[in-house]
């Protein structure tokens, strides 16, 4: 198989190959027999344990020696110039590319793309309706921003016509700050909903709604939009869409939307469903929170705006079984559940945690945070922060990542933020060391209680330590 219609490479090289998405096409490029290697620095699970299990070679570090002769070089997004292995290839002449250029080019070629964007929901959402069409006997090509557990890859090339793919707004390389999405060719897109978020590169919402909008006025007059109608400033940006545009959540008057949801316990959430043409049904899922239940809406509308029978597509929606790391459950031994999620917004962190306390009425609920991402570790959502994590019984706050590269004046306090929630009678702790969260639910954790882990990174490796101590 070839990497691109015009071109003979056969050796491929990623720069920053644990981020989510390299690691995955990595893995797909190694499966159809390219020679594949890839550097990276701080690797921690579980994309370092994917690429090993799919045999692909992880070189620790950036180091001019590591890159192969006569290699494409794919270069991650986190990098910038002074990377000793990047100006090793700058100096060499190799042909540099991003990697959501290789993406455009390799998977997205007269096909149709599915595109699915926004600030929340996006990598679940993709899982979900590449599961779907899966489900239904088609075989697209997909790639999602984490590891699904229904599918064997996060990235596959398929066979058919459509390629499910999370369209991210952060920008794709050093040489090119245009957002990733801006390369994938919609031809179906998801908006799932439009907050401030990477703090880094956007100076406020007005700037990420600029470039939403961009994104949406990319899809063709014969394409389609669906966007999060319970989302006004993703309902906002849908205005500037030249395409059919249709609406999904629990607000009534929506195309698609959801009534009389309950949670089953510990099992699962379900809802009833209301369409477009008299479309009626039940939605259930073994997944928890209502969040997901909106997720798996427009997974439903989607797969059905392709030809899935409503019926085969809510079957499937029924066994999906979700993603690593989003509101993933980890262990339940000795009567304590553990669960993990990717959390990197006072709005996810909010319905993770709000999720837990509906499917564990009554239990004692601990929130796990590391203040990682370049928005979390800033004050921008103090408020916000502490409104989320209100809806938990115990709180520790990590460490804030890389604290030094930020200005104290801007910097999250930790500190400030427990004060506020102790005066809330709440017991919120705000820590100097990783260590010390193990030894805080070590020492206080009993039976009965549900632990939340809520880091976008490696939280200092406490998650593999808290589920042997509870193991």
């Amino acid at each position: 198989m070839k990497l691109f219609r015009d071109s003979n490479i056969t050796t491929v090289h990623f720069i920053g190959i644990c981020g989510t998405a390299m690691a995955s096409v990595a893995a797909e490029l190694h499966r159809a027999g390219f020679k594949v290697t890839g550097s990276d620095s701080n690797v921690y699970p579980p994309m370092s344990e994917f690429l090993y299990k799919h045999g692909v070679t992880v070189l620790d570090g950036f180091k001019s020696v590591n890159l192969p002769k006569n290699a494409l070089i794919v270069v991650g997004n986190a990098l910038s110039r002074g990377n000793p292995e990047l100006e090793a290839a700058l100096n060499a002449g190799y042909c540099l590319i991003s990697l959501p250029e290789l993406i455009s080019r390799r998977y997205l070629t007269d096909r149709t793309p599915i595109v699915v964007a926004g600030t929340h929901g996006k990598t679940t959402t993709t899982a979900m309706i590449a599961h779907i069409l899966r489900h239904s006997g088609r075989d697209p090509g997909w790639l999602i921003g984490g590891i699904p557990v229904d599918l064997d890859f996060p990235c596959y090339f398929g066979s058919g016509d459509e390629f499910v793919i999370e369209g991210d707004e952060y920008d794709s390389v050093w040489y090119d700050k245009r957002p990733k999405f801006f390369h994938y060719k919609p031809r179906m897109a998801v908006l799932t909903s439009v907050e401030f978020d990477h703090s880094d590169i956007y100076e406020d919402l007005n700037a990420v709604k600029a470039v939403f909008r961009r994104f949406v006025r990319l899809l063709p007059e014969n394409g389609k939009l669906l966007v999060c109608g319970d989302d006004r400033e993703a309902f906002s940006v849908a205005a500037d869409a030249l395409c059919n545009v249709e609406t999904y959540g629990f607000n009534s008057g929506l195309t698609w939307s959801l009534d009389n949801i309950k949670q089953s316990g510990e099992i699962g959430i379900h809802g009833d469903i209301n369409g477009p043409n008299g479309l009626t049904g039940s939605m259930r899922l073994s997944l928890t929170g209502e969040f997901n239940l909106k997720n798996a809406l427009a997974a439903l509308a989607i797969s059905v705006g392709v030809g899935v029978d409503p019926d085969d597509a809510l079957k499937a929606l029924q066994c999906f079984r979700g993603v690593k790391r989003r509101l993933e459950l980890l262990t339940e031994e000795k009567g304590i559940a553990v669960w993990e999620d990717f959390a990197h917004h006072p709005t996810a962190i909010s319905a993770a945690l709000s999720g837990l306390r509906r499917r564990y009425s009554g239990r004692r609920l601990w929130a796990l945070l590391e203040p990682r991402s370049n928005t979390m570790a800033r004050k921008y959502f103090t408020s916000e922060l502490v409104e989320a994590l209100a809806q938990a019984d115990n709180i520790i706050l990590a460490p804030v990542h890389r604290k030094e590269r930020i200005p104290f004046e801007e910097r999250l306090d930790t500190s400030s933020i427990a004060n506020i929630l102790r005066n809330r009678g709440l017991d919120a702790v705000a820590v100097d060391a990783f260590d010390e969260v193990v030894e805080k639910i070590e020492k206080n954790a009993r039976r009965g209680d549900v632990i939340l882990i809520m880091s976008n990174g490696g939280f200092g490796g406490i998650k593999e330590r808290i589920v042997e101590l509870i193991c």
